[in-house]
């Protein structure tokens, strides 16, 4: 599923929005919109005997922003291997939409975050930002200014001069995080303690070419941090997709 200029952003609404027992979204458009997404979940089934032996998958939409395109979604796998026996349920929560080039992605994200967000009846839009918010460890006003490419996060840093008083190590102009996103920086710098790397007015490039090369956010600083996103372990049947 790769299209030359291809949009991210999708029109896709839901009217009259409501929740359901488990706080998934209920209204016109949900299933639209878990439509759109379908290329980056696994597919739905349904496979039981005549005596309730089998199983399924399926997929309730939980969270959604149109203008990035990115839906959080909960993918659930029901079996029972014995006649009579308990249905057995395995759940994963995942963050889901398409790279810039459309090929999907899917990031295995807090059950939760998600669950803490509804409680507090966040917007579809609300419960996205949670999660992203979670994913890179920062507040809602931090995670506005920064800029994004798939998984990794460029931070404006408060800090004018990031290694006053502590450990650090000078790592050169270069460095790759996550394995597929090259830094390209006038200086990248490790200190001791932080679980991400600094970089002073950097570029983001993709090894894979699955995203655009990304410049580091318009701000009045030139340092930056390289945030790698966190994620929760998945279910084998709706692992991570894509970086």
């Amino acid at each position: 599923m790769s299209k030359k200029g291809y949009d991210t952003r999708s029109k896709l609404s839901i009217n009259n929005i409501s929740r359901g027992n488990y706080g998934e979204l209920l209204g016109g458009g949900v299933q639209d919109i878990i439509n759109y997404l379908k290329p980056a979940l696994p597919d739905t089934f349904c496979d039981f005997d005549s005596k309730g032996r089998g199983d399924a998958i399926n997929h309730d939409l939980y969270g959604w922003d149109a203008d990035q395109g990115v839906g959080i979604m909960q993918i659930r796998h029901a079996f029972r291997k014995y006649k009579n026996s308990y249905m057995t349920v395995r759940k994963t929560y995942v963050l889901c939409g398409f790279n810039e080039n459309g090929e999907p992605f899917r990031h295995p994200v807090s059950a939760g975050i998600i669950h803490g967000a509804i409680r507090r009846n966040e917007t579809p839009e609300g419960v996205v930002n949670a999660v992203q918010c979670w994913m890179w460890k920062v507040k809602p006003d931090v995670l506005a200014l920064s800029r994004r490419q798939g998984d990794v996060l460029i931070v404006p840093e408060k800090t004018k001069n990031p290694m006053k008083g502590k450990d650090w190590k000078l790592l050169g102009d270069t460095a790759t995080v996550a394995g597929t996103h090259i830094i390209d920086a006038d200086e990248i710098i490790s200190v001791d303690g932080k679980p991400f790397v600094y970089a002073k007015n950097p570029v983001l490039r993709h090894t894979k070419g699955q995203h655009k090369d990304t410049v580091a956010p318009r701000a009045d600083v030139d340092w930056f941090t390289i945030r790698v996103a966190d994620e929760t372990s998945a279910w084998d049947f709706s692992e991570r997709l894509g970086d």
